[in-house]
């Protein structure tokens, strides 16, 4: 095979046309950190092709290499239209896309208009069009997966819901699967954390102003006959320690201004014995470039999961539909408790998540009970028992 024939052939088969094999690019030349770096990894060249930037050290790569990385970027979540669309009576079903809108339709790849035109002018032969394209996205099946789960616990069927599905009508996860399937997406992105020993939780009591408590016993995890009422985590009948990272966020937490009713709300400071895995829904790392060739197959969980933890923490209005509204989130709790395992195999020992009463405050679900609740005397921690110590005086505060 000749030499143009077997460039063509390659050409066809990558869907974009090698540049001047002289062309180099750098870094500075491009807005996607992603590119960035790879050409950073790259560079071979003392001076850009683009830009004119030169340097005593190599800073640019080769810019059919960098075309290379777009063009695999793209087919990542983009597809040839012959290959997925459709025609109707020769015309497309979906109109497919030109390379300048895909690119535009993406976080800035580049502001340079020569490196842009380019990029635009190797793949003018290609069109694009979404991948899948007649079923949902990975990630638009997680959320219509988690839709159908959140309509059907708390309309349908709220105990019974594991009953094998074959398919939901919106194409989505099925209830009986959504679960495992959150608890994968935990684990693929890295929300499992280390809560390390020593990390302080405060805890929020309201009571009556003639009332005082200053124990572990009395303000740490309510006992199990005391568990009459429920939050967005905690169903009402299974006590779990519910606080937050600081004291404001857990006095918004937990206290609602009665007009014409005085109230005493005692916050309490506690400490973690040991190390622990938690789930920490506010670890979420930053959405991954398409043109990040080691982490872009987080993008569809990173993107649910954006989604999912903007959702628990929507304000919920007090109006007596609450706990139905909290269902969906208690059952995510559960099982995140007793099923869901780490990729060691381990448990968790709670949920860290946004408050949704103080936006920058972070709450917890820690998996303790008020046996596991301890005043910080010496040498506390060494009881295996005992998980949360009260440390320091609690601070007592009144409310007209």
């Amino acid at each position: 095979m000749g030499y143009y024939k077997e460039l063509a052939l390659k050409e066809a088969q990558q869907g974009w046309s090698f540049v001047d094999g002289d062309l180099v690019v750098c870094a500075k030349c491009f807005e996607d950190e992603a590119i960035k770096e790879f050409v950073r990894g790259r560079a071979n060249t003392k001076k850009c092709s683009y830009c004119g930037r030169r340097s005593k050290k190599p800073i640019a790569a080769p810019m059919n290499d960098v075309l290379g990385l777009i063009g695999e970027g793209l087919h990542f979540e983009y597809a040839d239209p012959v290959e997925e669309n459709a025609r109707d009576d020769g015309e497309w079903v979906i109109e497919p896309r030109h390379t300048a809108d895909v690119l535009a339709g993406i976080d800035p790849v580049t502001d340079n208009m020569n490196v842009f035109d380019e990029i635009v002018n190797a793949f003018s032969d290609s069109s694009w069009v979404d991948k899948p394209l007649w079923a949902p996205s990975d990630d638009e099946a997680l959320r219509y997966g988690w839709r159908d789960f959140v309509k059907a616990v708390k309309y349908h069927r709220r105990y019974v819901f594991l009953r094998p599905k074959k398919k939901n009508r919106g194409g989505g996860i099925t209830q009986d699967k959504m679960l495992d399937r959150i608890g994968e997406v935990i684990n693929e992105v890295g929300l499992v954390q280390t809560m390390e020993a020593g990390t302080r939780w405060f805890r929020a009591r309201v009571h009556e102003p003639a009332e005082k408590y200053t124990s572990a016993v009395d303000l740490g995890t309510v006992p199990r006959k005391a568990a009459q009422s429920s939050n967005r985590m905690i169903p009402a009948g299974i006590p779990m320690f519910y606080g937050a990272g600081d004291a404001a966020t857990a006095v918004a937490e937990t206290y609602t201004p009665t007009p014409g009713k005085a109230a005493a709300v005692t916050v309490a400071k506690f400490e973690t014995a040991r190390d622990a895995w938690v789930v920490d829904l506010t670890a979420l790392p930053e959405f991954p470039s398409l043109f990040d060739e080691g982490r872009r197959h987080l993008r569809a969980p990173i993107s649910f999961l954006r989604d999912f933890v903007e959702d628990l923490a929507k304000p919920i209005a007090k109006d007596g539909r609450e706990h139905i509204e909290y269902v969906p989130t208690q059952i995510v709790t559960e099982y995140l408790r007793y099923v869901f395992r780490t990729e060691t195999g381990h448990r968790v020992r709670g949920v860290i998540y946004q408050s949704a009463r103080n936006g920058g405050g972070k709450c917890c679900v820690l998996f303790f009970k008020n046996k596991h609740c301890c005043e910080a005397a010496t040498g506390w921690e060494n009881d295996k028992e005992k998980w949360l110590g009260l440390k320091g005086k609690p601070k007592r505060h009144l409310y007209p």
